[in-house]
């Protein structure tokens, strides 16, 4: 008798012990499957966070609205593209320069020097030129008002005896700052100028004849004597929107320099 009833508060122990057991690790599941869900909860909502942050905005406009790049446009334009098919601004080729250009690329240019950390050793220029420091004799001032309204290429004609001041050869005369022009190869090419500070201009004495091959004024006709334009070539640094990855290079150009007289020789 008194063994069947300490086996039987034992066995009520023993079942108390495996409650209390089993509650313990009841409690312990519980808590960590509770602690792991809230951390994946934590993490998803940072995940979420971030994505807002960083994700790109949708777009407000049609983007056929916005101005496509310059240089795409160049690229499919085969006549501006082609280096000898001579620009708009030439009249059908019959300039080899231009002092007006209607299609310069004026950013495309302003990047390409923004871009060029050698710019300030390849560029250089004497911006204030005129006949002041650049003809001996004569001031910027009387070669502003030469003045060749009586002239017209004719040796037998009045205006080539009399006339006001200027050149035997009369021609005319700019101080000039190209933006396109044909180089030594044939080729057209846009010239650098940007004229907004600090200012990379690049400036040329040009002096073309006005009636080319005419007699030189004042002269008998006994003599023979013809105007003949003369040209010098010119280093200037030079860019092609079409081919950007060349950057800023140094061309050569055959520039109009000079109308001078020629008196041929003497035949017996």
């Amino acid at each position: 008798m008194y063994k069947n009833t300490v086996c039987l508060n034992n066995l009520h122990q023993s079942t108390a012990v495996s409650k209390t057991v089993t509650c313990t690790l009841f409690s312990r599941t519980t808590f960590f499957t509770t602690f792991f869900k809230m951390k994946v909860f934590m993490l998803c909502l940072v995940t979420a966070v971030l994505a807002g942050v960083f994700a790109e905005p949708e777009a407000t406009a049609d983007p056929q609205n916005y101005a496509k790049s310059t240089y795409n446009s160049y690229k499919s334009n085969d006549d501006y593209c082609h280096p000898r098919k001579a620009p708009k601004c030439s009249k059908n080729g019959t300039l080899s320069f231009c002092l007006k250009d209607s299609d310069y690329p004026e950013k495309e240019v302003k990047y390409a020097i923004e871009y060029d950390p050698l710019i300030l050793k390849k560029y250089a220029d004497v911006a204030e030129q005129s006949a002041d420091n650049l003809v001996d004799g004569l001031t910027s001032l009387s070669e502003k008002h030469f003045s060749y309204s009586d002239y017209h290429g004719n040796t037998f004609e009045k205006g080539n005896w009399i006339g006001d001041e200027g050149y035997i050869c009369p021609s005319d005369v700019l101080y000039a700052r190209p933006l396109r022009a044909i180089n030594v190869e044939g080729e057209w090419r846009v010239i650098v100028q940007d004229v907004a500070w600090p200012g990379y201009t690049q400036t040329q004495r040009i002096e073309k004849c006005l009636f080319p091959g005419a007699s030189c004024r004042t002269l008998a006709p006994c003599h023979g004597s013809k105007c003949l334009q003369k040209y010098v070539y010119q280093r200037m640094l030079s860019f092609d929107p079409c081919n950007v990855k060349k950057g800023i290079f140094i061309d050569i150009y055959k520039l109009p320099s000079s109308c001078s007289c020629h008196l041929p020789s003497k035949l017996n």
